[in-house]
């Protein structure tokens, strides 16, 4: 039995800048829709690893601003994303009610 098909990648690419130069460029809304209401099955989990110094660094930061650890992460991916001229939507999962 052959494997499944793997979906392709091409409409994760994002286009090109037109090549004219008199087209109006396009804003955040336009390429972007809107944001959609969050629910557990959206989230995604990330890993990352880091020196001990660096994770210590972090650590204490987040103690000191007595804010979870995950806030200071989500918060460096915003602003990473935001350097590089892209919309901060990156956004902390919300604690889950019992």
């Amino acid at each position: 039995m052959a494997p499944p098909k793997r979906p392709s990648l091409a409409g994760l690419v994002e286009p090109k800048a037109s090549a004219d130069p008199q087209a109006p460029a396009q804003t955040a809304e336009e390429r972007d829709p809107a944001p959609v209401a969050t629910t557990p099955g959206d989230l995604k989990t990330m890993q990352v690893r880091v020196n001990r110094a660096g994770w210590l660094e972090m650590s204490r930061l987040a103690q000191d601003r007595d804010v979870p650890l995950e806030a200071l992460m989500v918060e460096a991916f915003n602003d990473v994303l935001t350097k590089h001229r892209k919309p901060p939507v990156v956004e902390r999962r919300q604690p889950v009610k019992k």
